[in-house]
């Protein structure tokens, strides 16, 4: 993904009076630059400041971060530390981290200064600003996939339909993901239309079969068949409102390879921000409106228990009530919320990367409305990172696609140890991102890839020594020095080197044992032999040659993925069962599609529930509004993905019908 540079300068805003908050003998005039850590990359700040210790010119590099977020808020942070010369500034919501980032790199730059940091944390005072209401028929609080659809579902059905945005831009973490699922779909069957034996096993029975018994029928049977036999009519829909997808032949989880039903549904985004682009441009021409910069935190209920509104704070601060005939909640579970998140996952070894804005409000807002707590610990673990490695390049954070070479030896099957030294898994899992986070959370989290400094002197010379390298992104390009690479690993302290596995194991406090797990893992690379059933042709590096080096590494979460109980609807059930009147969970809300913790290993899982439980509660919202049948209607007669809330459907619906517009 391409970033542009994001650098704001406004030293015309400081022409107002300063009075000197520190010392000027303690300030050296000049300018000063320094960095901190940002979400996906360092965030870099350059301060200039004079002898009475006035910041005069403040710039800020936030191009390694996403420009909807990391760039909304050098926009807004900029000119506000100028202006009121404090860095105790509004960050902007939804880009939290990249906002604590700015903030966190000024203060450095300015202690760098001689400044006290201390004198520049000044309270802003705000005017208060007025309360606004509004009224709709439906309202949808989050606009990523699953709350883009469900708004363009239930305006398409002709009610009204406003959404609620905290961040400063529609598409969240799905602007980021790379594609959504399909079985069936009008793109299959002209990709593999030609083939009838690929055709037979790409079937939504079989998706349906495999996807229950991967879960062991933890996952809702209606839900699970009503958003796979509505996926192939969802990819026509959404082309319908411009967006372009593709099948690629190329696969980036090899592990997958034998089973074509894991990654052949993957249907990929040409271009994510222009495929939001025009879908908000669709909603505009329906009369629906995206209200960005809204952070919904209350739901308003009626003396029925219905829901009547939604409470947001704008970025103004301004309060905004939203009545409304049915809330859909589309806030993306919880991923940003690092203490739920270890909470849930019931350890502190995993890092989130893509949901990060994503706290919980309309879990809690559910909760509250009456929605019963289900399946909150469903966590789309996905992978793993080296923990804390910086970028080699400006590119920044360290993740699996990050541009640091070193990236390779985590992605390749070399000895992982967890962190009392033994062995704990077939290291081939790293060709599967799922199975790969499975085994690296099973133990707890976090983990050590062990090596010799002969097996990097290998990756030197042959850049790649292995036939692919691990799932996900692919590794970066080229070559490089490895051992200086171990080196800075070393220096951060992410990696651990010693002359022997002895001094090793006291670095990184591993137990007694530690040296008997590397002679027997040597030994199954001379054998080809593994009890942890490794095949031969990845028992390629003994451990024997020091120096050694053990690389930190952690599990990484990509999303939150349940937490309300819902039916086929999408409607909230309470306790009870019953449906909570007016109210919805779409996304990574919504609870039925998945099993704790794990993630099933199929391609494009989580946008594709996404777009269609967004879909599926739209179109049963505006149908609720209007008293009126779904407008997502099967060629069965009689059946229907609406259904009434007094009465459960009689079966699984068939495959509805598609947008046309």
């Amino acid at each position: 993904m391409h970033i542009h540079l994001h650098r704001l300068t406004a030293a015309a805003l400081t022409a107002a009076l300063f009075t000197p908050i520190v010392s000027p003998a303690a300030v050296t005039a000049g300018t000063y630059e320094a960095e901190a850590a940002g979400k996906l990359s360092p965030v870099r700040a350059s301060v200039t400041v004079d002898a009475s210790g006035r910041i005069t010119d403040l710039s800020v590099d936030v191009s390694g971060e996403t420009p909807d977020l990391g760039g909304a808020a050098a926009k807004q942070m900029v000119p506000a530390i100028l202006e009121h010369q404090s860095t105790a500034v509004d960050g902007v919501s939804g880009a939290t981290v990249s906002s604590e980032a700015i903030r966190s790199a000024v203060v450095a730059a300015l202690a760098k200064a001689g400044a006290d940091p201390k004198a520049y944390d000044v309270k802003v005072e705000k005017a208060a600003l007025p309360a606004e209401e509004i009224t709709t028929d439906v309202v949808v609080i989050g606009a990523g996939a699953s709350g883009t659809a469900a708004a363009l579902a239930a305006a398409e059905a002709g009610v009204r339909v406003t959404v609620l945005e905290k961040a400063p831009a529609a598409g969240g973490a799905s602007k980021i993901a790379m594609g959504l699922f399909a079985v069936e779909s009008s793109l299959m069957k002209e990709k593999y239309g030609s083939d009838p034996e690929l055709m037979k096993v790409l079937t939504k029975d079989n998706l349906y079969r495999e996807l229950m018994d991967y879960n062991h029928y933890l996952s809702n049977a209606r839900i699970t068949r009503k958003v796979i036999d509505l996926s192939a009519s969802t990819v026509d829909w959404l082309k319908g409102y411009g967006v372009d997808l593709r099948i690629d032949d190329k696969n980036l989880q090899q592990g997958q390879n034998p089973y074509p039903l894991r990654w052949r549904i993957y249907h990929q985004y040409v271009d994510s921000p222009k495929a939001f682009e025009n879908m908000y441009a669709a909603l505009g021409e329906m009369g629906g409106e995206l209200i960005t910069g809204a952070r919904a935190y209350d739901i308003e209920t009626a003396p029925d228990g219905s829901v009547s509104a939604v409470i947001a704070e704008k970025s103004g601060g301004a309060k905004l009530t939203v009545h409304a005939k049915a809330v859909i909640i589309a806030s993306g579970g919880f991923g940003g919320d690092a203490k739920h998140l270890s909470r849930a996952l019931e350890t502190e070894n995993v890092t989130n990367r893509i949901a990060w804005s994503n706290n919980g409000e309309g879990l809690e807002m559910a909760w509250k409305a009456g929605a019963q707590k289900l399946g909150e610990g469903d966590i789309l673990i996905h992978g793993a990172e080296f923990d804390g490695l910086a970028s080699s390049a400006s590119k920044g954070g360290a993740q699996m696609q990050d541009s640091n070479l070193l990236v390779r030896v985590l992605k390749t099957p070399l000895m992982w140890v967890d962190t009392s030294g033994k062995r704990f898994a077939n290291e081939e899992l790293i060709y599967d991102t799922v199975l790969w986070a499975n085994a690296a959370y099973s133990a707890g989290g976090k983990y050590f890839v062990v090596c010799d400094a002969a097996t990097l002197d290998t990756y030197t010379a042959d850049a790649l020594p292995f036939e692919v390298s691990g799932a996900g992104p692919l590794n970066p390009e080229g070559k490089g020095d490895f051992r200086a690479l171990a080196e800075e690993a070393v220096r951060q302290g992410v990696g651990f080197k010693a002359d022997t596995l002895e001094e090793l194991a006291k670095l990184t406090g591993f137990e007694a044992g530690f040296e008997r797990e590397v002679a027997d893992y040597n030994e199954a690379v001379r054998t080809g032999s593994d009890p942890y059933g490794k095949p031969a042709e990845f028992l390629k590096f003994t451990v024997e040659k020091g120096p050694f080096y053990a690389f930190r590494a952690r599990v990484v979460s990509l999303s939150t993925l349940g937490g309300v109980r819902v039916n086929e609807n999408m409607q909230a059930l309470n306790g009870s069962g019953e449906v909570v009147k007016g109210l919805y969970a779409v996304g990574n809300n919504a609870y039925g599609f998945y099993s704790a913790p794990s993630y099933p290993p199929y391609q494009g899982l989580a946008l594709g529930f996404a777009y269609n439980s967004g879909r599926i509660a739209g179109a049963d919202a505006a149908a609720k509004v209007k008293n009126a049948d779904c407008p997502l209607s099967s060629p069965a007669p009689g059946a229907s993905l609406c259904q009434p809330d007094e009465a459960p459907a009689s079966g699984p619906p068939l495959s509805p019908q598609g947008n046309t517009r």
